[in-house]
């Protein structure tokens, strides 16, 4: 029998009734599953990321943008960069209620990290990050973006 692994991102006191709720309905629960059950007033804190063969938990105020290189996702902070397990798009998903956009197919960022921007051509857009990082609103992206800093 095939069994439908899901990811639960809940507050901590509805975690357990939820996981024994989808148990009973034949799902299996497991961090790694691409399939994510989500609280909708649920607002993560933290994400666990990886840096100098340890762990950390990485409060989510602290991240600039996070970019993904391949199957690799790295959180970027102004001292350091994590590497993290989870996709792009799960942490798109995780951050969709906070001040964070995607800005292109691999990066996404914080709203209030950003320091200057500059028009460019085609529709794009540059954006100087706190750490001083260039990085470019795609064509694609640029609308979405647009609206969510009111421009």
């Amino acid at each position: 029998m095939d069994f439908l692994k899901v990811r639960i991102i809940s507050k901590p006191e509805n975690y357990e009734l939820y996981k024994e709720k989808l148990e009973k309905a034949g799902f299996v629960i497991s961090e790694d599953a691409s399939l994510i059950f989500k609280e909708t007033d649920n607002v993560q804190e933290h994400i666990l990321g990886y840096h100098n063969n340890q762990y950390e938990m990485v409060h989510i105020s602290k991240i600039i943008y996070i970019e993904s290189y391949g199957h690799d996702v790295f959180l970027n902070t102004d001292q350091k960069v994590y590497k993290v397990k989870e996709k792009l798009y799960e942490i798109e998903s995780i951050l969709s209620n906070q001040d964070f956009v995607r800005i292109n197919k691999s990066t996404i960022i914080a709203k209030k990290e950003i320091q200057k921007l500059k028009p460019y051509i085609n529709g794009r857009i540059h954006l100087v990050m706190s750490n001083k990082q260039l990085l470019s609103v795609s064509r694609n992206y640029s609308k979405r973006f647009r609206n969510f800093i009111g421009y």
